[in-house]
């Protein structure tokens, strides 16, 4: 029997050790992934938490809606058995109706067929489990021309950046580009970066050139066997320097020949899909669904506020 438990109902000790041992864990799903990017979040489970389904609920006039928050790219059904499409539409059915629009994406593992209600969104992986020197062969012959010109420029790896400098770093440098950026969204980066490198799964690694100054900067958090690009900057300077690539280039170096997946967290934008996919990142579909069932004055305003909120998140979650 499937449950909807308000967030004070939610046994997060068993909701935590569901997530670990289901097939499709991943780090969004974490309870305190969850505590930060949607306060008093919600969810459906079954009567042993077998199988799980977080909603990041909130509510807008008084109206209540479930939407993807910031930073989090992938949710839906997390079980300890592969979710057959069956099991995903019977918890995306007992969603409890006051919640009028529902706009999330579901994680690799929920698979269904298309319809008016279903999207495809792009993710890019790299298996790091092969040797620096294999992965390092199917690099893009331009990804290997810049790195080149980077090593010339004599960067160094700064491994224990602050997360207020990498931060800082892209409010300087592409946050005065946008104008619907407050600082909400840079508290929760900020809280994300903290709570990982308490917990011991974040890492921010920074680039500088010889005069010590940082120029391209990156949080990388680890859960379920994937290290994820959750957030990152660079300046103008450090793209001449090609200061990113050679970045990511020295995690991979660090890492490879590891039980780890690589994680960019995207992308729909053809331009990052192609510098993700010249490190040889492979192609992973997930799902979006969305259901509007608001009347027609109302649907109109919310999707505005829809895409407000998109153009956001594709800047700062490589989507």
């Amino acid at each position: 029997m499937i449950q909807f438990l308000q967030h004070e109902k939610i046994d997060k000790v068993r909701w935590d050790q569901s997530i670990a041992s289901a097939v499709n864990g991943n780090l969004n799903a974490c309870s305190w992934f969850l505590d930060i990017v949607s306060p008093g979040w919600c969810a459906l489970v079954d009567e042993n938490y077998e199988n799980v389904f977080p909603l990041p609920v909130s509510s807008k006039a008084g109206i209540g809606y479930i939407m993807q928050p910031y930073f989090t790219q992938q949710l839906g059904l997390f079980s300890r058995t592969l979710p057959t499409e069956n099991m995903v539409r019977e918890f995306l059915s007992n969603i409890p109706a006051k919640y009028r629009y529902i706009d999330i994406n579901l994680n690799t593992s929920n698979t269904l067929q298309a319809d008016k209600n279903i999207e495809s969104n792009i993710n890019l992986e790299l298996d790091l489990q092969p040797g620096y020197a294999e992965i390092a062969a199917g690099y893009h012959s331009n990804l290997q021309r810049n790195l080149k010109k980077a090593q010339q420029t004599r960067l160094n790896l700064v491994k224990n950046v602050n997360p207020e400098e990498l931060i800082s770093l892209f409010r300087m440098h592409k946050g005065q580009q946008l104008e619907h950026l407050k600082d909400p969204q840079y508290k929760l980066i900020q809280q994300l970066a903290m709570h990982s490198l308490q917990n011991g799964s974040g890492q921010v690694w920074g680039v500088t050139n010889p005069d010590n100054q940082l120029h391209a900067a990156a949080l990388w958090v680890t859960s379920h066997g994937k290290a994820i690009f959750l957030f990152s900057a660079v300046t103008g300077q450090g793209r001449k320097y090609n200061a990113m690539p050679w970045l990511i280039d020295s995690f991979i170096r660090e890492h490879a020949g590891k039980p780890l997946i690589l994680d960019f967290e995207g992308s729909n934008n053809e331009g990052l899909a192609r510098f993700y996919s010249s490190f040889g990142a492979q192609k992973i579909i997930y799902q979006r669904y969305k259901n509007n069932m608001l009347p027609m004055g109302l649907r109109t305003a919310l999707e505005i506020w829809r895409l407000v909120r998109g153009k956001i998140k594709k800047v700062l979650h490589h989507m």
